[in-house]
């Protein structure tokens, strides 16, 4: 990523998606290519697709995570299988008495820290799946230790389930 113009990314000899890195990046077309580039990779957490006049939001057992207004998943139904993509940098430890716009707060519990320096790689359980969440260094201090993490749902991936295509 850091010695292109542009990416050609495959897959079984096929073109998964083409593109500048950031784009590739930034916007997956499949689950391949979000859990290709990126370290460390996305988290995927499987969940069903509720959409209501004027809000859609992504249910992961029993916690709902709405997506932010205007979020275009075309022709994608209500109920539909589908797996919410979350890159570990868009995980946050919150700070302020509310989640900025677009944000979803949770409560977790860290079950492990792996320290990096001047980032921690912070893994807890949200809605029984395992993910990793980038923080500051100093954001978490022991496993067991509870927090807040704000997660950006501007930059969330809603992949199909059955073809792994982005939504």
């Amino acid at each position: 990523m850091t010695l292109a113009d542009r990416i050609v990314l495959m897959r079984d000899g096929l073109i998964e998606q083409q593109g500048a890195p950031l784009d590739l990046f930034e916007r997956p077309a499949s689950t391949f290519v979000a859990g290709f580039l990126g370290s460390p990779r996305m988290n995927f957490l499987p969940g069903q697709l509720v959409r209501t006049a004027g809000s859609d939001s992504v249910r992961l057992n029993d916690t709902s995570l709405p997506l932010p207004a205007g979020r275009n998943l075309g022709d994608a139904s209500d109920g539909q299988s589908v797996l919410l993509g979350l890159r570990p940098e868009h995980l946050t430890r919150s700070h302020g008495a509310a989640p900025a716009a677009g944000h979803v707060r949770y409560d977790a519990t860290i079950e492990l820290i792996q320290p990096t320096g001047s980032r921690s790689y912070a893994t807890f359980s949200l809605a029984g799946a395992p993910v990793m969440a980038e923080l500051q260094a100093h954001d978490v201090s022991r496993p067991g230790e509870h927090v807040q993490i704000d997660i950006n749902m501007k930059r969330a991936s809603v992949f199909d389930r059955q073809t792994e295509r982005a939504l």
